[in-house]
């Protein structure tokens, strides 16, 4: 146990809790209001003139830095409360797991490790079309994120286990941050025609709230050794790092508000006509996604650890971590050990945290009748020392789409690394996936659990041969009657 604890004073504040993006909404011409978390301008090919999303919920985690043997995540939902883990590194090579119970072991041989998740819940969510050319909307939305990139190879279990004392590796800069906070969004949307097409902007203005957050940044390589007396030795460091308080203490939890600020996205799509009878052939668009940032004013705490000299620091110390209102005692003790004083390394009772930017590029193919093809790039970037921050997300997404039924395949690589292999469903108003479909159908190393789903109502009611959209008989965009569809017949 000393060496699980010894690794999270260090790895913790890197592990990264990210979305997946939920192609299997997001792309789709009846993505509607949901689509437009990826592109505030994508809905305006969706051929309704209104839609109501009731809810809509997304959970994602996954790591490279530890597994569950020879599991999947029914496995752990059956019965949580009964659930029995060992220590894999104290395994007998090959042997097997008894029955019942779940072995947690670390994968070797690879570089930086990255933890990626999300918790999310849309709530009553619209757009309305206004005249010909416009479109407006309401998001509401509750998150919770924890992020951070780039933990050092030597930080892998087996190789830090097995490295010998005063054997000094780098460490990289990393930045890891957790928040919780909610918004509402005012959605505007503008389409128009063009020689060949039409071409669309949207922006997206969020108001937030910030309810929990937390920050670490290491600015600077520096070195580090293990040294005995379960120490640890390192050159000088530039850390910065700030918390909210409004829970570190025992008792139930409870959401407080801590703090708030201001976002945007913004888009563009441009679509090209169709001669086969689809709606379009080819869809285009490029978008910036939460530009802004959470600023937390009240229960919070900032500090700034910067060393000149090379450090000493014993570990034991923080091993008898016993309740989280402890917390603030071992941070004073942190200081008092790398700055020699337990007051010095406070800087403010206020910090921030910017939320997860990313550039997403969208391009999506009519192959005609109710087959298209979309894919969709989405590279995050940090905008500040503390910034919750996307990874590289490259997606292809084959679907089979109509009014009333929709299957699709959504294809990934997250971080140039692990190919995934998703699968959403859509049965009239309600829509269930996954991106990750091989963690829930058979047993395996298991890294990655990833599930969402949405309920909404649309009208009964599509575009007709001259109603302002693509009609869904030629494709074309114009404005007219509207044209009704049947109820599907079950």
């Amino acid at each position: 146990m000393k060496k699980l604890r010894l690794l999270a004073l260090f790895l913790l504040p890197a592990l990264a809790i990210q979305a997946q993006e939920q192609l299997g909404i997001r792309l789709s011409n009846y993505g509607g209001i949901n689509s437009t978390l990826l592109n505030p301008a994508y809905h305006t090919t969706t051929p309704f003139t209104w839609e109501v999303n009731l809810l809509e919920g997304a959970g994602h985690f996954s790591n490279d830095y530890a597994f569950l043997r020879n599991t999947r995540l029914p496995d752990l939902m059956k019965d949580p409360a009964q659930l029995d883990f060992e220590f894999g590194p104290d395994l007998p090579p090959g042997s097997l797991e008894q029955d019942g119970v779940i072995a947690v072991d670390f994968f070797r041989g690879r570089n930086r490790r990255q933890v990626l998740g999300l918790g999310s819940i849309l709530g009553p969510s619209f757009y309305v079309q206004v005249a010909e050319n416009h479109r407006i909307g309401l998001i509401t939305r509750a998150r919770g994120m924890l992020s951070g990139r780039g933990i050092a190879d030597p930080f892998n279990y087996y190789d830090y286990d097995s490295r010998p004392f005063f054997d000094p590796f780098p460490v990289d800069p990393f930045r890891g941050a957790f928040a919780g906070w909610t918004e509402v969004g005012i959605n505007y949307a503008y389409q128009a025609e063009v020689a060949n097409g039409t071409v669309a902007v949207g922006a997206t203005l969020k108001m937030l709230q910030a309810y929990e957050g937390a920050y670490l940044r290491n600015a600077s390589i520096f070195q580090l050794q293990k040294v005995p007396n379960d120490s640890l030795g390192g050159s000088p460091i530039d850390f910065s790092f700030g918390y909210t308080t409004s829970n570190l203490r025992d008792g139930d939890y409870q959401a407080e508000r801590n703090g708030g600020g201001l976002a945007a996205d913004l888009g563009f799509v441009y679509t090209s006509y169709s001669q086969n009878g689809a709606p379009y052939d080819w869809k285009f668009g490029v978008s910036l996604i939460d530009i802004g940032r959470l600023t937390y004013r009240r229960n919070a705490s900032e500090h700034v650890v910067q060393t000149t000299a090379p450090l000493i620091i014993g570990t034991s110390e923080y091993q008898s971590f016993q309740a989280p209102d402890e917390f603030e005692e071992y941070i004073q003790f942190f200081s008092e050990q790398t700055l020699g004083d337990s007051a010095a390394s406070f800087s403010g009772p206020s910090f921030a945290i910017w939320l997860p930017s990313a550039l997403s590029l969208q391009v999506d193919k009519s192959l005609g009748g109710p087959f298209f093809v979309g894919a969709a790039f989405t590279q995050g970037f940090p905008l500040g020392p503390g910034a919750l921050q996307r990874g590289s997300h490259l997606a292809l997404a084959p679907r089979v789409e109509t009014r009333w039924a929709e299957a699709s395949l959504p294809i990934s690589v997250y971080d140039w690394e692990e190919l995934r292999v998703g699968m959403a469903l859509r049965l009239a108003f309600f829509t269930v996936g996954t991106s990750h479909l091989g963690s829930i159908l058979r047993r395996s190393d298991l890294n990655t659990a990833d599930f969402y789903f949405a309920v909404k109502v649309t009208p009964f009611q599509l575009f007709g041969k001259g109603d302002r959209g693509y009609s869904r008989k030629d494709g074309k965009f114009r404005s007219g009657r509207k044209g009704r569809v049947q109820c599907y017949d079950f």
